[in-house]
This record gives structure tokens, C-alpha cells and sequence, in this order.
């Protein structure tokens, strides 16, 4: 029965339609970014031989409510509406200040779309690793960017590709952020949050960690001492946390103990998503849907530090 519950939670989630008052909101939001780029057309022509002031962007908020079986799905969308119809690649060279004393964001880059009824806007920083001495890590630098790269470069080609398909008949925003959630004496981390909107939503979330010892990209195995065992304790400790917190919300629900084992959640891996908070304290990150209905969006754990204190390298956690 658990199994039935949790299977047409999911199915109602993704069946729910777009409501008429995200597409009455949409378009309003066209219209005045149409509108606005008139008046900025406008305003080119009456001030030639005037020093201009740039028409600002408009930023528009979304928010809706989806209702299905009992269950409510909430969404926020913030789309750019550009001035603009067309991509605007927006290169910010001023520094931002160290972050780090060997790793810094020195500039970023910024894709910005409208077209139609599909919006787009994708951060992307650039990341520069320093030796002790101050010398760049070139080596260590390119990984990471290379890395960045990459995955930012999937996204936006994904989303043209969307821009493509739906022939100006789509709904879709798109928008993916960075900040830098740690940085101690031992790790710099900088994380990327992924929500594409649809029909209904779907929220990613990607963390790239250099250890500041070595200048080196690591993942999750990477904190920890060579050869102990850290995935059996922090995956039992997981379990332990999901049943507790269904336990105490009947609203919670993990893919967890059920008649469909594929569904459940097993273990962590050395590429799981993880961060160390403003605590000092390790947090296990899973994406919508990995572990839990998509309704309940990217989940979290924070693990205690007494059952990975003994195994952890030095300078990660308090």
C-alpha cells in the first residue's frame, strides 16, 4: 500500500498541468519586457547626442501553487525577462574580493535568453586555486574550470535545444545560481543550484570542493582518512534520520524499507553531494527524486560529528 501511495504521488506530481495563472503571468511578463524594450528604443533615439542611462532589466517573480491528491507541490521561478529577444552574453571583469587564501572567484560570466515563453539565465564564475607562495596552481585552476565549464556548457546547450524542440509553443525557465558555501582553512567549496521549471519542476544541485592543502578537486572520499570506512556509517545514519523524520511527519516520506527495494535508498557513494556547513559539521545533499518523492525537492542531512570524528582527516569538520 505504501508502494501505491508513493507511486501515485509521483505520477500526480508530474500530470499536474500548468495553471492558467502561470501562463496569464507569463505572458503579462512578455508583454512588458516587449514594452520595455520600446521605450528603450525609444529613448536611443531622443537622447543622440546625450550621455544615456542603461534601461535597467526588469525582474520578474513567479510563484505558483500546484494542489494534487492532497499533496502540494510549491514552485517559485525567478526569470529575467530580458530587454531583448535574443542570448546576451554578459562578461563581468570586475574582481570580486578573495574568497580564499588559495582559492577566489576572479570573475564570472552570465548567459541570459528570452525567447518566447522560455527564459534562461546560467552563472558561470571562474575560479582561481593559489599556491602557498601566491603563484597560481594553473594546473589545479584549469581542472576546475575545465569542470565548470563543462557542466554549465550542458545545461545551456540543453536549453537551446528545448528552445529549438518547442518551436515557440513551450513553457520553460531555467536558472542556475553559485555561491560559495565553505571556506575554512581546509576546504573551498562553491555550489551550483539547478531549478528548470515545466510542467511541473526539477531542482539539481552540483558542489565542487578544493582541498587547500593539496589545491586538488576532491569529492566526498577526499575528506576522509586513506582506506577506513565511511560509507557504512554515514548511510546507517541517514536511514536512521529518514525513519525518525517519517515517524514525526506523516507529510515525510524516504524511498525507504518498501515492497519496491529498487526505489530504496541503499547507500552513499564517494560521489555523493555533500557539504560542510557554517558549523563545521558535514551535510549529505541528494537531488529531487533521488531519495524522496520530487515533491519534497533536494533533501539534506547534516551527519553528527561523533560518528565520523574518528575517520575524518584533520581540519574538515569541527
Amino acid at each position: 500500500m505504501k508502494d501505491e501511495r508513493l507511486r501515485k504521488m509521483n505520477q500526480e506530481y508530474h500530470e499536474i498541468p500548468i495553471p492558467a495563472e502561470l501562463r496569464n503571468r507569463v505572458e503579462a511578463g512578455i508583454r512588458e519586457a516587449k514594452k520595455d524594450m520600446a521605450t528603450e528604443n525609444q529613448t536611443t533615439t531622443a537622447t543622440t547626442e546625450k550621455k544615456r542611462k542603461p534601461v535597467k532589466k526588469k525582474n520578474k517573480m513567479i510563484a505558483f501553487v500546484k494542489t494534487a491528491g492532497g499533496a502540494v507541490a510549491a514552485a517559485v521561478i525567478a526569470i529575467t525577462v530580458m530587454a531583448n529577444s535574443g542570448a546576451n552574453i554578459a562578461h563581468a571583469m570586475a574582481k570580486i574580493p578573495v574568497i580564499g587564501a588559495i582559492a577566489e572567484v576572479v570573475t564570472f560570466r552570465e548567459y541570459q535568453d528570452s525567447t518566447n515563453q522560455m527564459y534562461a539565465d546560467v552563472k558561470v564564475p571562474e575560479v582561481e586555486v593559489k599556491n602557498e607562495d601566491g603563484t597560481v596552481n594553473q594546473e589545479s585552476t584549469d581542472a576546475i574550470n575545465q569542470s565548470i565549464q563543462e557542466y554549465t556548457d550542458e545545461i545551456i546547450a540543453q536549453y537551446q535545444a528545448d528552445v529549438e524542440a518547442a518551436d515557440g509553443q513551450g513553457y520553460q525557465a531555467v536558472d542556475l545560481d553559485y555561491q560559495v558555501i565553505t571556506d575554512s582553512e581546509r576546504l573551498f567549496s562553491i555550489r551550483f543550484d539547478k531549478l528548470v521549471i515545466m510542467a511541473s519542476g526539477e531542482e539539481t544541485v552540483k558542489i565542487y570542493h578544493i582541498d587547500k592543502k593539496t589545491g586538488e578537486l576532491i569529492n566526498l572520499s577526499g575528506i576522509f582518512k586513506e582506506g577506513v570506512n565511511y560509507i557504512d556509517p554515514i548511510s546507517e545514519n541517514i536511514r536512521e534520520q529518514m525513519k525518525e523524520q517519517m515517524a514525526a511527519d506523516e507529510n515525510v516520506t524516504y524511498w525507504l524499507d518498501s515492497d519496491t527495494p529498487e526505489w530504496d535508498f541503499k547507500s552513499i557513494t564517494a560521489d555523493t553531494t555533500f557539504y560542510i556547513n557554517e558549523e563545521g559539521r558535514l551535510v549529505i545533499v541528494f537531488d529531487e527524486g533521488e531519495v524522496a518523492p520530487m515533491s519534497m525537492g533536494s533533501v539534506e542531512f547534516t551527519i553528527p560529528t561523533e560518528v565520523i570524528q574518528d575517520i575524518v582527516q584533520d581540519g574538515f569538520i569541527k
